[in-house]
Formats: structure tokens, C-alpha cells, sequence
């Protein structure tokens, strides 16, 4: 009994000594004892190490923390495409779109606004179908164009309309009605897009209107329509004399000229952007021959390339 309370006394005393908050003096026969230190709070500070990271060491782990594992979702980087600089398709097109205004106002044949042609564009929107007998068949048939040729233009430059200086939508619905009066400042500013393009991209139109193969194939259809509803797939058909005609009342009439000249341009921009669009789909090799056989085939080329060309793919690779 004496041997532990002189053990429980020794263990109180030597307490009592170790947290004495002004003892500064070591004890003989503990070295520990008498490297420490103590601080402003009390407590025990050892050379060697801080009290921040004695602080640290011991909290290092507890058994009562949950440790919570965090997933890092990782973000992909948005790619921004800006316009181009202007190159020479864009003073090309600027070009011509100068040029057909300039004729179209001052230099065409024919008067401006005349009432010849008043009264025959009053009789073509009130009689499209069956060609009215005095309208020329060629003419009729180049008329008729005009509701497929913006058509195909519109499913060949919206795919790239994003990301450009205009946007395409306004100009390509003007060109319905005015051709390439209207779109001629949305070429002057387009940049030709070279990077790959997926379906995520493409804008509600072009998803589901200009890629749609209904919609080419309907195109395809009226176009083919167009020779037969104008009679110039009949028996006894006098294309030369028709187009001897057509071209005496072309050098009477400036809505006559204006408008073959308008349709003519427009079916040349058709034929350059399926060479670029050929580019984005895969079809890089076949680029120049399409160019050049749908100008030798206008229209009808434009309107079976669309029915033939590859889709999008869904993601970039």
C-alpha cells in the first residue's frame, strides 16, 4: 500500500510540475522535459517543430470524420469560331452583287416598272399552273425556277450560318422573292467554313428541313416537273424557235432580263458552295467534278446532289 501511494504521489507532483505555466527550468533526469518549451496557451512547443504543425499532425486523422470522396467532372472546352478575314470570294460575290444592281437600274433593256410587265407578273402569280398561252414556254420554265433555286441555296449555306458576321436566316428568306439582290451582302461577308460540322451544330432548319432527304428529294421532283408543267417536253417542240423568242422578249422586257440574269448568278454560287460543302462531308475528291457538272446541269445537278450527299456525323472524331 506504501509503494502506490508513494507511486500516485510521485505521478501528481511530477503533473503538477510539467504544467506550471511560468516553470521554465528542466529537471535533472528529463531530457524531455527540459527541451520543451511552453507557449502563450499553455502548451507544450519542442524545437523542431511549430505549434501550427503540431496542431496539424494531430488532426491529421480522426476516426469520427467522414471522409467524402469528391468526383471532378471534367468540362470540355467550348471551341468558339470566329469569322475569317475577307478573301477574294467575298469581292466576288461583292463584285456581282454591285454589278447586277447597277444593270438591273440603269443598264437592262426594257423601262423599269413598265406595265407590260406589271400585267404578266400580275398573270404568272395568278395562273402558276397551267402555263398561261402567251407567256413563252422557256421563259415559264425559268420562272418556275425561282421556287427551287433559293431552295437549294438555303440547304447549302445554313449548315455553316453560325458563327458568321449576318446571319443567313433573313437572306436566304429575301432571296425567295429578290434572288441574289438579297444575298449578295451575306456572300460579301461569309467565311468558308473548313472545319468539321456534326448534327449538334446545325441549326433547327437544317437538322430537320435542309438535311432532311424529304425535302431533297421533293426539290428533285418539282424540278424534274418543271420541263413538263412548261410544254417543253412535247411532241413537235421548236427549241430554237422558243428561244429566238425568248430572247426577243428578253431584250424587251427588264423584268425578263433582270430576272434570267439573276437566276443565272444564283445558279453559279449554287454550284460553288456544293464544291465546299463536298469538303465538309467527306466527298473532298469528288468536289471538282461536282462543280463543274452542276454547271453544266443547273438546277436539276444542284437539286440531285442534295438528294445524294452524305450526312453529318453525329460527333467529332
Amino acid at each position: 500500500m506504501k509503494t502506490v501511494f508513494l507511486i500516485s504521489a510521485f505521478l501528481t507532483i511530477a503533473k503538477v510540475y510539467a504544467f506550471a505555466p511560468n516553470h521554465q527550468q528542466s529537471t535533472p533526469g528529463s531530457s524531455l522535459v527540459g527541451r520543451n518549451n511552453y507557449n502563450r496557451n499553455n502548451r507544450i512547443t519542442h524545437p523542431g517543430f511549430t505549434d501550427e504543425s503540431f496542431t496539424l499532425k494531430l488532426n491529421a486523422w480522426s476516426p469520427f470524420k467522414k471522409e467524402v470522396e469528391v468526383e471532378v467532372e471534367e468540362v470540355a472546352a467550348e471551341i468558339v469560331i470566329e469569322p475569317g478575314p475577307l478573301d477574294a470570294k467575298n469581292a466576288a460575290a461583292a463584285v456581282v452583287w454591285v454589278a447586277l444592281i447597277t444593270w438591273s437600274f440603269l443598264l437592262a433593256p426594257g423601262t423599269l416598272g413598265s406595265d407590260a410587265d406589271n400585267q404578266m407578273i400580275q398573270r404568272l402569280i395568278s395562273q402558276p399552273v397551267p402555263r398561261p398561252e402567251e407567256i413563252n414556254e422557256l421563259w415559264f420554265a425559268i420562272w418556275n425556277t425561282f421556287a427551287v433555286v433559293p431552295a437549294v441555296l438555303a440547304a447549302l449555306t445554313a449548315p455553316t450560318g453560325k458563327n458568321q458576321r449576318l446571319s443567313s436566316a433573313p437572306f436566304l428568306l429575301g432571296s425567295a422573292a429578290f434572288g441574289y439582290f438579297a444575298l449578295g451582302p451575306y456572300y460579301a461577308t461569309r467565311t468558308v467554313r473548313t472545319e468539321a460540322v456534326n448534327t449538334d451544330d446545325l441549326g433547327w432548319a437544317s437538322r430537320n428541313v435542309f438535311e432532311n432527304k424529304i425535302f431533297a428529294f421533293a426539290l428533285l421532283a418539282l424540278t424534274i416537273s418543271i420541263p413538263f408543267s412548261a410544254d417543253i417536253i412535247v411532241p413537235g417542240f421548236d427549241f430554237s424557235a422558243k428561244a429566238a423568242d425568248f430572247a426577243s422578249i428578253a431584250s424587251q422586257s427588264r423584268f425578263i432580263s433582270v430576272a434570267a440574269t439573276d437566276i443565272g448568278i444564283m445558279s453559279i454560287v449554287t454550284s460553288v458552295l456544293i464544291s465546299e460543302d463536298c469538303k465538309l462531308r467527306g466527298w473532298g475528291d469528288k468536289a471538282i467534278p461536282l462543280l463543274i457538272g452542276t454547271l453544266l446541269l443547273p438546277v436539276l445537278g444542284p437539286c440531285a446532289y442534295l438528294a445524294a450527299r452524305p450526312g453529318f456525323t453525329d460527333e467529332i472524331e
